[in-house]
């Protein structure tokens, strides 16, 4: 069993050895003593070894061995070395770049531990070359698969603590749950061929003793229902941490009687295809006086005892037909009686009298209510009809926490402890005074009307801790939502504009915010400094529009004219449009029979195993003309200003594999293949030239776009949102956006950085510029999906004017940023 080692407290004799022995160990290193560990935390002991043998043997690097056992230098990860700094055991990993072909570092630590009551993994970290690192990730072994996580130092030269939430962890290959823990791996991934150097502290583990947690359906054998499953359960367990809750996950895959008690109350934000005996634990757990918050379709036991009659799936009559769902009555106290979600399908279902009640009703996005429930309340819990999204996030979070507390009371102040602790976070990690200063040390503080603001905010957390010491949990957190809005107003005010500048903003549904029409979204995101709109008005074969090339897309029933509606009303205030393809990928948008006939005609992509998928085969002339030409007639669309594309790449290594693509390639080779595909898979003798007929099968439509383009429209401006990390993506995607860049085929290109990581983002785009040359204007992606939030979103753009990129393009246009982060932007950084 694994030692506890926490500063203070008796060490083991090997490590007080290893201390006062002055080893390796002391060696002179120039990093500064790593912080305190954060309270209440199990710091593990896992950093502490007696000789940099030791620690070697503990963290086992990867290594590449040849025939005759030696290790080969060039494709093995360096070695650990253990450090004593401060009186405090870290580890120095070097990530041995240069010189090396590794795609990553890998160093594996064998342990068992038990996580199921974890809520977050933590750990600080120093780091130094940042830049020669794209990305890091923790895999946690169970049983035979892995749980991964990516996260990214949040700057260099600085001790930056790191905390992964473990609903944000993936399944990154079925796993045995988090009881059996039985590995821990760092792997950062290469960007540059130079060395980087991390050195590791406090890695410790975040648990609670909570009555309550969250239930993550696992699956064993079906990749699609587990992306889905670890999806809603992030989604979830995220708006519960910012409303103050972080509840521990645990797996169906360990799910027993034992692991339920003591428990009160489980959330079970997806049920698909659960197993009968999963269900039947859940259902002993409830008719045991445990509470169940359920959402979508349920196992029948389960939804009997939550009094809901399930009908079965029903997709909307019309778009927005679910677009918000409203309390019929009093909400559960401190919940919002009013919540936003655009779902696009529900569970049709109504309450077993005597059982359960409808709590509240879908309402469509005129406001007027439907006959459908959204929530069904009984005495033994809730149930949505829906999977909970993440559009109105600041809502949602405390629908749930409230909801939550409903059943189990003393939540709520719990949760509003967490939430005072945690006040100035969205500026800074070191609390509120901390947070304070910084907005007090911005250069435009002074002149703006940012001191009002934050003395206001400073009234309202004053506020807060005196409802707080009275015992009211309410008024307390309503207060501190106050302080904490009022402390990003004063951080946005103090910002200073720059103008020109290209601000863009990608928008991904075609009709703008659901229920706003184009005119009020148009209006809205001018006041936001927003002046190029980048519409996602196309896919691989089907528009938002009527087009004379693709079908129109199967939601816009009504057969709107979306992207008129667009540019007339951007026309108005200033905003440019480009029209956003996403390149042969006509799954879920194009008509079900347009689709059908795409698949009879063999123009859709196949995996290795021979499956189709929904995708279009880049390599079938067929569809090469179609994407061309829709582009081309987008970019002749009146007031248009310029085409985008995207997904212009392949989904990844395991397609196409189609008639058509073999063709091809033998026919580029002179000659058949004996073995197919294992001919071109990796090691395969053509390998090689397999992976260069993948590009040139992508590079093909993007020149061809280019050449008919300038003739017919040469004013319009083509663009593309390209993967972050190059060359990489030339081999994994078939995506070489440099050689695009070299030829002239763009205008400009937008690597999608999204990162809550400012020292990622600095790193990628300047590793970016390097590659662009100033070729073309290379306008970095913000990824708001990160919880970036408008500081962070104003940190980043912040950062692209440092190293003079001309301009950005936020991710994106969606009813959960569009009054949480865009008016923050208009205030100072985006003044126009």
């Amino acid at each position: 069993m694994l030692r506890r080692w926490t500063r203070g407290m008796h060490r083991p004799l090997g490590w007080m050895l290893w201390a006062a022995c002055g080893l390796c160990c002391r060696m002179a290193v120039a990093v500064p003593p790593p912080p305190e560990p954060m309270p209440g935390l199990r710091v593990l002991d896992i950093l502490a070894h007696d000789s940099a043998e030791a620690a070697a043997e503990a963290w086992r690097a990867s290594s590449a061995i040849d025939d005759e056992g030696a290790r080969i230098a060039k494709q093995s990860t360096a070695p650990v070395e253990p450090l004593v700094v401060d009186g405090r055991p870290v580890l120095r990993m070097r990530c041995n770049f240069e010189g090396t072909s590794i795609p990553r570092a890998v160093w594996d630590y064998e342990i068992e531990l038990d996580l199921q009551r974890a809520t977050a993994v933590v750990f600080d970290i120093y780091a130094e070359n940042l830049a020669a690192i794209s990305h890091a990730h923790l895999y946690i072994r169970s049983g035979d698969g892995w749980y991964g996580a990516q996260w990214y130092p949040r700057e260099e030269g600085a001790w930056c603590r790191v905390r992964i939430p473990k609903s944000s962890f993936y399944v990154d290959k079925p796993a045995a749950g988090w009881s059996n823990v039985s590995a821990l791996r760092m792997s950062p991934w290469v960007m540059k061929r130079e060395d980087a150097v991390l050195y590791l502290a406090n890695f410790a583990i975040e648990e609670t003793a909570d009555a309550s947690l969250i239930v993550v359906q696992e699956y064993e054998d079906d990749r699609r229902e587990q992306r889905a499953s670890t999806k809603y359960a992030a989604t979830v367990g995220a708006l519960l941490e910012e409303a103050g809750l972080p509840l521990p996950t645990v797996s169906t895959l360990e799910l027993a009687p034992d692991v339920l008690a003591g428990t009160r109350l489980v959330l079970l934000p997806y049920a698909g295809k659960m197993a009968a005996e999963t269900a039947e634990v859940l259902a002993g757990f409830v008719r045991s006086g445990g509470k169940l918050i359920a959402c979508f379709s349920l196992p029948g036991a389960l939804a009997d005892l939550l009094g809901v009659s399930q009908q079965g799936f029903r997709s909307q009559a019309f778009p927005g037909e679910f677009s918000s769902m409203r309390f019929e009555g009093a909400p559960p106290e401190g919940a919002p009686s009013s919540v936003a979600q655009g779902s696009w399908g529900i569970i049709d279902a109504d309450a077993i009298e005597g059982t359960g009640r409808v709590a509240a009703w879908w309402h469509d996005e005129s406001g007027a209510r439907t006959e459908a429930p959204a929530i069904i309340m009984s005495e033994s819990g809730a149930w949505f009809s829906h999977i909970i999204l993440s559009d109105d996030g600041v809502a949602k979070g405390k629908l749930l926490l409230n909801l939550a507390a409903h059943f189990v009371p003393e939540l709520r102040g719990r949760a509003c402890t967490r939430r005072l602790a945690l006040l100035g976070q969205s500026v800074s990690d070191g609390g509120w005074q901390e947070a304070v200063g910084v907005v007090r040390a911005l250069p435009e503080f002074a002149g703006t009307r940012a001191p009002a603001a934050l003395e206001e905010a400073e009234r309202h957390r004053a506020s807060a801790m005196t409802a707080f010491d009275a015992g009211g949990w309410q008024e307390a957190t309503a207060e501190a939502d106050q302080a904490e809005e009022l402390l990003r107003t004063a951080y946005s005010l103090a910002q200073r504009p720059v103008i020109p500048e290209f601000r863009g903003t990608w928008c991904h549904p075609p009709e703008g915010i659901r229920g706003w029409g184009w005119e009020r979204t148009a209006a809205h995101l001018a006041e936001s400094g927003i002046n190029h709109l980048i519409l996602n008005a196309l896919h691989g074969a089907s528009a938002a529009y009527p087009s004379d090339v693709v079908p129109m897309e199967a939601a816009n029933t009504d057969r709107r004219d979306y992207l008129t509606e667009c540019v007339e009303a951007c026309g108005r205030h200033g905003i440019k449009v480009h029209v956003w393809i996403t390149n042969y990928r006509p799954g879920g948008h194009a008509p079900p029979e347009f689709m059908d006939d795409l698949r009879a005609q063999g123009r859709l992509q196949v995996d290795r195993a021979g499956a189709i998928t929904e995708n279009l085969c880049p390599a079938n002339d067929l569809n090469v003309e179609l994407q061309r030409e829709a582009m081309v007639e987008a970019a002749l669309w009146p007031g248009v200003a310029g085409i985008h594309f995207d997904y212009i790449r392949y989904p990844d290594a395991n397609t196409c594999f189609c008639a058509v693509c073999r063709g091809k390639f033998e026919e580029r080779l002179g000659r058949g293949l004996a073995n197919w595909p294992e001919d071109v898979l990796a090691d395969g003798p053509v390998r090689d030239e397999w992976l260069q007929f993948r590009r040139d099968n992508i590079t093909r439509l993007v020149r061809e776009v280019h050449d008919e383009v300038r003739e017919v429209a040469p004013e319009c401006l083509i663009s593309a949102a390209v993967f972050r990390s190059y060359p990489a993506c030339r081999d994994s995607v078939g995506q070489d956006w440099k050689l695009w860049i070299d030829n002239g085929w763009l205008d400009f290109v937008c690597p999608m950085n999204y990162t809550a990581s400012d020292a990622q983002f600095r790193n990628l785009t300047e590793s970016q510029l390097e590659i662009v040359g100033g070729t073309v204007p290379c306008y970095p992606g913000i990824g708001l999906l990160t919880g970036l939030g408008p500081v962070g979103a104003i940190r980043q753009i912040q950062i692209s004017r440092d190293l003079n990129t001309g301009g950005f393009v936020v991710w994106s246009v969606y009813s959960q940023y569009i009054n949480d982060v865009y008016p923050y932007l208009g205030l100072g950084m985006l003044a126009r």
